[in-house]
Parts: C-alpha cells; sequence; structure tokens
C-alpha cells in the first residue's frame, strides 16, 4: 500500500512540474521549397542567438539530403545529417551548449517524387539567451550545377 501512495505521490508531482512552462523558445524560422529534378542548395544564416536543437519537417514528399552541414562563428563545419527525410516526419539536430552559436546552416536537397515538396526549419533556443527582438534568418537558395542521376 505504501509503494502505491509513494507512486500516486510521485505522478502528482510529475503533473505539477509539468504544468511550468519549458525554458527553452521554438523559433519557426521558415520553409523552403526543393525541387525534383535537382539538389536545392540552401543557406540558411542569422542565427541571432544560442541554438539548442535545429527541426528539419518535410512536407508535400520524401525529401533526400545529400549533406546538411552547419557551420559555427569560429569557422568550424560539421556535416550533421544526410539521408531521406520522410513526408511529413522531421530530423532533429541537438548540439552541445558550447557548440550552440550557429553562423550558418547549409544543405543541399531534393523531393523524391513531386515537384514542390517543402522543408521548414525550426529552432530550440535558450530564453535566456535569445534576444527579446529575433531578426529573421536570411534563406539563399541555388539549383545545384550537376544533374541529378
Amino acid at each position: 500500500m505504501r509503494a502505491l501512495s509513494l507512486f500516486a505521490a510521485a505522478l502528482c508531482v510529475g503533473a505539477a512540474l509539468s504544468a511550468f512552462p519549458a525554458r527553452a523558445d521554438v523559433h519557426q524560422l521558415g520553409a523552403v521549397n526543393v525541387a525534383a529534378d535537382h539538389y536545392t542548395h540552401v543557406s540558411w544564416s542569422r542565427f541571432d542567438g544560442p541554438v539548442i536543437r535545429l527541426r528539419f519537417i518535410a512536407t508535400n514528399d520524401d525529401i533526400d539530403c545529400e549533406h546538411i552541414t552547419v557551420t559555427y562563428h569560429d569557422g568550424t563545419v560539421h556535416e550533421v545529417f544526410s539521408g531521406m527525410l520522410v513526408r511529413d516526419g522531421s530530423e532533429t539536430i541537438t548540439f552541445r551548449e558550447g557548440d550552440s552559436h550557429l553562423r550558418n546552416v547549409d544543405f543541399a536537397c531534393k523531393a523524391m517524387n513531386r515537384d514542390g515538396a517543402r522543408i521548414a526549419l525550426s529552432s530550440v533556443a535558450d530564453n535566456e539567451d535569445w534576444p527579446d527582438v529575433v531578426a529573421p534568418a536570411h534563406v539563399e537558395t541555388r539549383a545545384a550545377t550537376r544533374p541529378v542521376d
């Protein structure tokens, strides 16, 4: 009986803690169209604060990403993902605290079956470190110079 009471108390504490808002803020950075006949190269920049996680969401089609790379403020570049983003699915990249200051995110992706697939990008940042006024991220796209196989 005592174990049941402790379990019930733990559930109440958990419910009470979940009622408090999280100390993270999700920022929808926008979305970009990707073509089916070539990889569309995208560069997203102007992250105005530390980023805990980036989330890529595929809509309208499955999307093949040749690469997703991040460039940190110190100039270091890391590939953080390559592969398929499933339609209406997402891929989340989590950064360690020291790696959370991004200069830009670059990726080359293409729709698998239909033209007009979209990749939406959002970031999760610590509320304390994010400025009150957030400038929109800068997005630049260009078509790949080599055709898709």
